[in-house]
Parts: structure tokens; C-alpha cells; sequence
């Protein structure tokens, strides 16, 4: 009996924290992706240039750089309140005091101190992240690693649509201030919810951390660095995607307000689908098989849609091209992820997981950027096919590691 009850509290307490981390996830990604989805629309309605617009994305690289503060999360944090939910709770207080002060600065003026907000908004996310990923890796059985890793991504995506239909399209046509207000209102719900939530409260703090640059250890381990090359060269047909969504959209006779739609609305709740469908295989085959199977995938998309292209993309055919990218993006984010929680080493389980997350996304944005410039010297087409050699390489990869984990060498 008492046996049979304690199990029972251990379910509870993995769901509980399960369903902790999708809330968290869904906070975070609102009011990032409002960053770089939503924002945008309002600067290009007020009239300011490309190259005014293309700053929001510059505004943006704290997120991926949250590495280096990173080692703060690790080091510092109240035992009693919680090590992890310190920073949790502050960052959903601070990132709410930057929402307000949004909603007092007109896109159609000035945007510098607009742009100079969303920074500061993007550094409470990213530490609220970094924290989360420290609290899963404490906290998660290894056999719940891929659960928790297909609930974030999934509640990554569920943000995305949330914001599309819920707060651009409902209040966008309102004006600046109607929709910042409704971002608001959910952050502070938001706000009020995670201060509940007992997370570590109360328990001993993770293991003493190393060095303050011992982040920059996990490019030391051979199996780091394989997982992130493996990672970048199986996502390369999907980082360009995303370097090249506006414009096949608009090439494609889309309006902004529809390409909006299709890839927050539509393209996020295909990602979602694609998470929770793969957590299974990944728990059956294992991270590296799954990875090999969105390689091949992604090789095939990027070759498929380099011919359409070439041809003359169909409406139907530009939002098939968002959104079937979206959807293996998600299940590579989540097979990496469960991979990544399991190298993770003791007392530097937030500052590795963040460090990992952060290079992964300076590849992104350098590989979205490169794209972009080749695309005007030697044509989309060519670029995508590039990129699925890069994916099926990738794949390639990930298949033989998934051998070697299947038969390691004694």
C-alpha cells in the first residue's frame, strides 16, 4: 500500500513539474515571438524601412548569448525561495515591466528605444530559459527527458498560435497599444500563476558549480560537440526556411497579415503536432534515430521545393513550404533536447544546456544570414539544394551515431 502511494506521489510531482515547465515555456514564447513576429508588422505599417525593421532581429541576440551570464544562474539563487525559482519568478516580474513600458513607445516614432525595450525584454526571457532548462535537468527522470523536452517545444508552439490568433489578430487592427495592453494582461496573469508554483522551493541547491567560464567545457567533450554538429547540419535546410519565409511568401502573392497567420497560426500548430508525435519514437529509437529521420526528411523538402520554385511557387505550395518546415523543426528541437539533458554534467546543468541552446542559435542566425546573401548571387533554388546536401549529411551522421550507441564498443 505504501508502496503502491508513493509511486503515486512521484507521478504527481513529474506531471506537476511537466506542466510547470510547458506554463513557463508558454510565457516565454509569447512575449519572444511577439518580439519577432509582431513587432515588425506595426514598424512596417508605420512606414519605417527594411533595414530599420531588420534591427528588431539585432535586438534580439541576447537571447542566443545567454550563455554568458548563464554561469549567475548556476551560482546564485535563494534556497528557501528556490535556486531555480528565483530567477524564474523575477524574470516574469521584470519582463512585465518591460511589456508596460512598450505600450508607451510609438512604433510610429522614434523606434530606438522601442528596440532598446525588446532587448531588455529578451534578456529576462532568455534568463527565465536558461533557469527552466536548470530546473529540467535537476529535476527530470532521464526517462521523462523526452517528454519534457516535446512539452516545451510543443508549448514554444502553442505560444506562437496563442499570439497570432489570440492577441495580434483580435487586437492588431486595434492599434499599438490595444495589443501590447492584451500582452500585458496575460503576462501579469502569467506573473501571478508562476508565483504559486512551489518548483525547488525549499530543497538543497544543485551540486557546486565549476569555473565561471566552465561552460565553454562542453566544446571539450567529444559527444558535445558531435550532438551540435550533428544538429546544425541536420537543421540546415530548416535555419534557411527561416531566413527565406517572408520572402517566399510575398513572392508568393501573400499580404503581411496573411504570411503572419500562416507561420505563427498555422505553421506553430503543425510544430506542435510534429513535437508530440515524435516523443515516442524518440523514447523507442532513440534522439540520434529520430534526428536521422528529420534529416532525410528535411533533404527531401529542400529538393522538392527548390524544383517548385524554380517553376514558380503556387500560393497552396509557399504556406506548404512554411509550415512542413515548422513541423520538422519542432521534432528535431525535441530530439535534440532530450539528447543534450543527458550530457549535461553536475552543478553546470543550466549554464551547458544554455550554452548548447545559445551556439546552436548563433549557427541559425549565421546560416539564415548567409542564406539570404547567397540567395541574390545564385538563386533560392541552388541555396535549398546546398542545404539538403548539408541535411542528408546530417542524417547520415545521425544514423551512425545512433549505431554506435545501439552497439558501443566494448
Amino acid at each position: 500500500m505504501s508502496s503502491s502511494l508513493s509511486v503515486g506521489v512521484i507521478g504527481l510531482q513529474r506531471r506537476n513539474l511537466i506542466a510547470a515547465v510547458s506554463l513557463l515555456t508558454l510565457l516565454q514564447g509569447l512575449l519572444g515571438q511577439f518580439a519577432i513576429h509582431g513587432v515588425p508588422l506595426f514598424l512596417r505599417d508605420a512606414g519605417h524601412s527594411a533595414q530599420m525593421i531588420g534591427l528588431v532581429f539585432l535586438a534580439a541576440i541576447p537571447y542566443v548569448l545567454r550563455f554568458v551570464w548563464a554561469p549567475l544562474v548556476d551560482r546564485f539563487g535563494s534556497r528557501r525561495f528556490g535556486h531555480f525559482r528565483s530567477w524564474i519568478v523575477a524574470g516574469q516580474g521584470v519582463a512585465c515591466l518591460m511589456v508596460g513600458a512598450l505600450a508607451l513607445a510609438n512604433p510610429a516614432g522614434n523606434p530606438v528605444v522601442l528596440l532598446m525595450l525588446i532587448s531588455l525584454m529578451m534578456i529576462c526571457i532568455a534568463t527565465q530559459l536558461t533557469a527552466t532548462g536548470g530546473l529540467m535537468v535537476e529535476k527530470l527522470a532521464p526517462e521523462d527527458r523526452a517528454r519534457g523536452a516535446s512539452v516545451q517545444s510543443a508549448s514554444a508552439g502553442m505560444a506562437g498560435l496563442l499570439l497570432g490568433a489570440c492577441v495580434i489578430y483580435v487586437f492588431g487592427d486595434v492599434g499599438w497599444v490595444a495589443t501590447v495592453t492584451a500582452l500585458l494582461a496575460v503576462s501579469l496573469a502569467g506573473f501571478l500563476v508562476v508565483g504559486t508554483l512551489r518548483l525547488d522551493a525549499g530543497e538543497a541547491p544543485p551540486a557546486q558549480p565549476g569555473p565561471f567560464w566552465s561552460q565553454l567545457n562542453i566544446l571539450k567533450r567529444a559527444e558535445t560537440r558531435h550532438l551540435l554538429f550533428v544538429t546544425v547540419l541536420v537543421g540546415l535546410g530548416l535555419v534557411l526556411t527561416y531566413g527565406f519565409k517572408s520572402i517566399v511568401l510575398i513572392d508568393a502573392g501573400y499580404s503581411i497579415a496573411q504570411g503572419g497567420l500562416i507561420g505563427l497560426v498555422f505553421g506553430n500548430a503543425v510544430g506542435i503536432a510534429c513535437a508530440l508525435a515524435i516523443r515516442p519514437l524518440v523514447d523507442r529509437w532513440g534522439g540520434f534515430a529520430c534526428l536521422c529521420l528529420v534529416g532525410a526528411l528535411a533533404a527531401v523538402y529542400c529538393v522538392v521545393f527548390s524544383a517548385l520554385y524554380a517553376a514558380g511557387l503556387s500560393k497552396t505550395s509557399a504556406a506548404a513550404f512554411v509550415v512542413i518546415a515548422n513541423g520538422l523543426t519542432f521534432a528535431a528541437f525535441t530530439a535534440s533536447r532530450t539528447l543534450m539533458m543527458g550530457l549535461c554534467s553536475s552543478g553546470n546543468k543550466a549554464t551547458e544546456l544554455a550554452t548548447f541552446v545559445s551556439l546552436e542559435g548563433l549557427c541559425v542566425l549565421l546560416f539564415a544570414g548567409v542564406g539570404n546573401f547567397l540567395a541574390g548571387h545564385i538563386g533560392f533554388s541552388s541555396v535549398m539544394l546546398v542545404a539538403a546536401v548539408g541535411s542528408a549529411a546530417g542524417g547520415l551522421l545521425s544514423w551512425r551515431m545512433a549505431s554506435q550507441a545501439r552497439n558501443p564498443s566494448p
